[in-house]
């Protein structure tokens, strides 16, 4: 038994045939006879039982004690969760010294440490001298101690745990250079099967890769391997077959464990050990799992938690009421699959300290996306689905774009998806272009359609299930009843909702793979994606029109004027985008809603004059006070918004009841139960927070008075949020629930608890009423005795006459006990209703957690509300701190002609955080005016010499835009405008090699959507056109629509460039006014353009800039003179050329016009 003791966690997944043994040393008799009793006997049923009951049975009568040895013990102290109250002492055997002695023994070569080789890729195995482990790791660790008649493992099994989690003291250990696994050849047995190699590969429904209908998230694996695999081994292929790309985290006892190909990622990415054996096998302690599968999710993989979920115990009990064959190994099932679009941060995945902030620095939302496509006439109509997985919020939306895909990309701007599904097979090469461009590095998975990407009608019979919404699809959330047909008496899709509900269906899908559809749905969150509006129905005169409308803000603007940072982005161009520069808010959900106002800026005229009250309001120094008190209370805020779905999970019966977590076999599950309520306190003590910055704003406000703004977010407790808090303070005892990790209700708190309490008070009552009356019957003194189910066992004198119906039970000396029918209906009553108060009381916790989300309309109110004002607070810190004058921005909605004038306005982000390196530590910003129409040009042809600031000028116009139209206040001595539609940007130059486009063909279509799309209220940076191909081609282009936008468009306009001719015929124009950025420039020398010197103003001048100074700028870049002089003769060469076919062509017109001949003139134009 020793034996097996030590062995079966290796034999746990050894094949049952054609294995060879790991040591080519003899065995002795003893040990093979123990192999083979191994061999026939359940070794995966005790291994399991053994690690299940390891730790609460070591008293003398347990069936599973361990064994006294007299063999001395070290001790291994272990860290289990940050939560345990004190250290583990764990005894582990130590080999006796004799092992290492001996070299020649078996048990000398078992002692030894085998590292595999770093051909692998694997880090080498460092001794650790410190002793650390973990109160989890007992099984795992105990199960590779050894005896001197252990020949077929290897004690030194502890020595290759995950370095990152053990320290073991190994300083009697001396490795040994061998490869610990794999086969003779240096492979492992995954590499070696015939159905894993890439000619033969299949799905599990036999289709391969280049098939149409092949499934890449299934395997084929025979059935005959199967056949020669141990039960365990086979419930691992299974999971893998229906997952296989997925990484399954297989439980096994206290462990998740990963083998074969998931093995050889968890040790090349976690930097986990292989463990001995000739497959591939590695794994770590359950309390560890949210930090691996986070660091595995982040690379990009799927994640598969595969749980136990009954124990030794359950399944010897179904085997004996199963009358087929008798199963050897515990049930599994998979209870999570976590991807970069769905992570829920639930409390397994947690790895902050105290349990309870969630977002682990990651603040911003994580979109899974899905998109289903129709192409009509060349136009694309497209269903969108996103869905924020973290919040439990779903945004949905139909709408016909473009041929450029304009709102499309604009969606994908504004939502940022870090994953996306779409149909297979059904998207057009334009869309497919899209997402390789724009979402390059997003991960993208192709559903087949109708099996796994749902139709509309079938999404919605989904939703009609009683899990999700229910067949009343009258009590359905506003924005799917909006998608719904209104003449139908059940749920059917409306016309222009097809689409969209079928984005909807994949995204059900997806989640429910993941298995955390119901918690997602019955949050009941739906946003519905209208497209906005492009222009006016009515006359901009009229403030209502603005009313409810949005700038729209495209992914090419957010990139090009640095609004939010991007995944493709430095560090250095993240701190210097507008929301980094904007972003002091104290809370996650704040900074969530930052990013919203700056991809969506408001044009509403009433909200924007609300906004700004509230910023001016708080930027009085009569209110510091307050901002600072905010600041302190807000700072102490954990991530709300997302502690509320996690909070709904929870709470949700479904999970309790149905759930495979439910079913799970957890070893850290009262950790795991402490966190969640430590979960809700935070949240209620969150909550308490924003009931007290309500009730201190109340005693503040100056006269009673205050801003619009910020008497609705805070003048008010509207939701009576104290009364709210007050009953979860006097529900239980919180501190009694924090330390127990369980939720007892107080007294007379919880109705149905109360009655279960009582009927157990009167169950008990009646059995006391019993046993009075059958002393008075019997006069005799009678007392209860027992225990368990022997409980309540009448003890009398031994002497006592007692009825023929009294049945004796047991005796001592002088003593008998009976007990009689009656009373045994008693004690069943006491028991029935026992066991309901304890299922009550188990179910407590659960109970408290749904009455909380019974609830969530309130705290949600109360967290939008909350949100602004962090966001407020965060734009007046800023208007505070920025340490540049600050001006309101004047809206002007009667105006007759759109309007933009900015005086002495400055670039919010560039302005504050110039760089300070020696070259540069004295410069400093340089503000200009700008003048847009009301009484000016609405265009301005700007031109100046390279690097003189027109790019950076065209950016600042638009985001002190931005930011006007978010409601702040703006770096500039004034500034007014009527309100921005839309800011189309075409600045740069960039290929995009994924789609197919070069340069110059980008331009053009970044052109063409801002010709297509821009209205007369649109603001437009042009910056020069045409550079991406000939100069007679970019020049021609550039000219026409210049002439365009100014004449046919009219709307406010910037457009740079370096072609001088376009400043001609702009002169003639009176839509157009002609500026520069001066500069001066000294040492001017026609002859040696390097001797010139010349002095950037960053100043926007009036006129034309002479010329754009590119030898300059080739001089600074470092080129070598002799390099700068030779393009300046070739320049000169090419400007004579010019000038002498221009003089030739006059002399040619001359000529025709005083009648000269047609051979003269073929001669001069033979001449040209």
């Amino acid at each position: 038994m020793a034996t097996k003791k030590q062995s079966s966690l290796f034999s746990f997944f050894t094949p049952k045939s054609g294995s060879t043994p790991t040591s080519s040393t003899p065995k002795s008799p003893a040990v093979t006879k123990s192999l083979k009793k191994e061999k026939i006997e359940d070794d995966v049923t005790d291994e399991e039982s053994r690690t299940l009951k390891r730790v609460n049975n070591d008293h003398e009568g347990s069936p599973i004690a361990r064994v006294r040895s007299s063999v001395k013990r070290r001790r291994i102290i272990v860290s289990s969760d940050e939560e345990d109250d004190g250290e583990n002492v764990l005894s582990v055997r130590t080999p006796p010294s004799s092992f290492k002695d001996e070299p020649s023994t078996p048990s000398s070569t078992i002692a030894e440490i085998s590292t595999p080789k770093t051909t692998r890729g694997l880090r080498p195995l460092k001794p650790c001298t410190t002793p650390l482990s973990t109160a989890a790791a007992e099984s795992f660790i105990d199960s590779f101690c050894v005896g001197e008649d252990d020949l077929n493992v290897s004690s030194a099994s502890v020595d290759t745990l995950d370095r990152t989690m053990y320290q073991v003291d190994m300083n009697d250990r001396k490795p040994r250079n061998e490869e610990l696994s794999g086969d003779d050849n240096g492979k492992f047995v995954h590499e070696t099967l015939a159905f894993l190699k890439p000619e033969k590969i299949r799905d599990a429904q036999g289709h391969r890769p280049d098939d149409d209908d092949y499934d890449p998230s299934t395997l084929f694996v025979p059935s005959q391997f199967l056949k020669e695999q141990t039960g365990a081994h086979v419930q691992w292929w299974n999971f893998k077959s229906k997952n296989f790309d997925t990484l399954l985290f297989f439980k096994v006892g206290k462990f998740y464990e990963t083998f074969h190909m998931d093995a050889v990622v968890a040790v090349e990415c976690l930097g986990l050990t292989f463990m001995r054996g000739n497959y591939a096998h590695a794994g770590f302690p359950e309390a560890a799992y949210g930090k691996f599968a986070d660091q595995l999710v982040s690379r990009g993989y799927k994640v598969a938690r595969v749980e136990q979920t009954e124990t030794p115990q359950q399944l010897e009990e179904r085997n004996k009421q199963s009358r087929g064959a008798k199963e050897k190994v515990v049930r599994r099932e998979i209870c999570r699959v976590t991807t970069s679009g769905t992570r829920t941060y639930a409390v397994i995945d947690g790895c902050n300290l105290y349990g309870g902030e969630t977002d682990n620095g990651e603040t911003q939302s994580k979109y899974l996306f899905s998109i289903k496509e129709t192409v009509c006439d060349q136009r694309s109509t497209f269903g969108i689905c996103f869905v924020d997985t973290s919040v439990g919020k779903f945004f949905l939306g139909e709408f016909c774009d473009d041929d450029y895909n304009s709102f499309l990309r604009t969606v994908i701007a504004n939502f940022t998806p870090v994953q996306v599904l779409f149909e297979r097979g059904r998207l057009s090469s334009q869309c497919k272009t899209i997402l390789n461009g724009v979402l390059s590095s997003v991960q993208k998975e192709a559903l087949i359609p109708k099996k796994q990407f749902y139709d509309a009608e079938e999404t919605l019979k989904l939703l009609s299930n009683d899990k999700y919404l229910g067949a009343d699809f009258s009590k359905w959330p506003d924005a799917l009843r909006k998608m719904l047909d209104p003449d139908s008496v059940i749920a059917r899709p409306n016309a222009s909702s097809h689409l969209a509900l079928s984005a909807l269906g994949a995204v059900l899908f997806y989640l429910q793979r993941c298995l955390i559809d119901v918690d997602m749905v019955t949050m009941h969150d739906f946003t519905l994606l209208e497209p906005l509006e492009q222009s006016p129905v009515q006359k901009p005169s009229q403030g209502s029109v603005w009313a409810n409308r949005q700038m729209i803000l495209d992914g090419i603007t957010l990139e090009n004027l640095n609004l939010v940072p991007g995944d493709n982005r430095d560090s250095q161009a993240a701190s210097l985008s507008l929301y980094s520069t904007v972003n002091k808010c104290q809370t996650a959900f704040g900074k969530r809603l930052l990013r919203q106002w700056i991809c969506s800026p408001t044009c509403d005229m009433t909200v924007l004059r609300e906004r700004q009250d509230a910023i001016e309001y708080l930027m009085d120094s009569c209110n510091v006070r307050f901002i600072e008190k905010a600041g302190e209370m807000l700072r102490s805020l954990p991530d709300l918004e997302r502690l509320l779905q996690k909070i709904h999970t929870m709470g949700l019966k479904y999970r309790a009841e149905s759930h495979p977590d439910s079913r799970a076999v957890m070893f850290e599950a009262k950790n795991y139960s402490k966190r969640k309520i430590k979960d809700l306190l935070n949240t209620l003590a969150g909550f308490k927070v924003c009931s007290d910055l309500i009730n201190f704003y109340a005693r503040i406000r100056q006269n009673g008075n205050g801003p619009r703004l910020l008497d609705s977010c805070l003048g008010s407790d509207k939701d009576d949020l104290g009364a709210h808090l007050e009953h979860f303070e006097k529900l239980f005892n919180h501190s009694v629930a924090e330390k127990e990790g369980m939720i007892v209700p107080e007294k007379g708190q919880d109705e149905e608890y109360d009655d279960a309490c009582k009927a157990v008070n009167e169950a008990m009552a009646q059995l006391e009423v019993y046993r009075r009356q059958t002393e008075e019957k019997l006069h005799c003194k009678i007392t209860f005795f027992g225990s368990g189910n022997k409980r309540f066992q009448m003890e009398m004198p031994e002497n006592v006459s007692v009825p023929r119906y009294f049945e004796l039970k047991s005796r001592r000396k002088g003593f008998k006990r009976y007990s009689t029918e009656e009373l045994d209906q008693l004690i069943e009553e006491l028991g029935r209703a026992e066991a309901r108060k304890e299922m009550l009381r188990e179910d407590g916790t659960r109970r408290v957690f749904s009455d909380f989300d019974t609830r969530r309309n309130v705290w949600s109110d109360v967290l939008n509300r909350i949100a602004q004002v962090d966001v407020l607070l965060s734009l007046a810190r800023y208007c505070q701190t920025c340490g540049l004058a600050l001006c309101r921005p004047e809206f002007v909605c009667d105006s007759e002609e759109p309007v933009l004038s900015i005086e002495e306005g400055y670039h919010p982000c560039l302005a504050i955080k110039l760089p300070t390196n020696d070259a540069t530590s004295a410069c400093s910003y340089i503000a200009n005016d700008s003048q847009l129409g009301g009484g000016h040009p609405r265009t301005v042809l700007l031109t100046g010499p390279n690097m003189g600031g027109k790019s950076t000028l065209m950016r600042q116009v638009a985001v002190l835009t931005v930011l006007a139209h978010m409601g702040s206040f703006v770096p500039a001595r004034s500034m007014k405008l009527s309100p921005v539609d839309r800011i189309f940007t075409r600045i740069g130059a960039n290929d995009r090699l994924i789609c197919g486009q070069s340069t110059f063909f980008v331009e053009l279509r970044e052109t063409l959507v801002i010709l297509r799309n821009a209205t007369k209220h649109s603001l437009v940076l042009i910056d020069e056109l045409g550079r991406g191909t000939s100069t007679f081609d970019g020049t021609a282009i550039a000219s026409a629509v210049l002439s365009d936008v100014s004449r046919r468009l009219q709307c406010r306009s910037f457009f740079s460039t370096h072609y001088h001719s376009l400043c001609k015929t702009a002169a003639v124009n009176p839509n157009i006014a002609l500026a520069h950025m001066a500069c001066m420039v000294e040492n001017e020398n026609e002859a040696n353009p390097t001797e010139e010197c010349v002095t950037f103003l960053y100043r926007l001048t009036n006129g034309v800039c002479p010329k754009s100074y590119g030898f300059f700028a080739a001089r600074l870049a470092g080129v070598r003179p002799e390099v700068v002089k030779e393009a300046y003769e070739a320049s000169r060469v090419l400007f004579d050329s010019v000038n002498r076919k221009k003089m030739a062509i006059a002399a040619i017109k001359e000529v025709a016009r005083g009648g000269g001949s047609i051979e003269q003139l073929r001669e001069m134009i033979s001449a040209l």
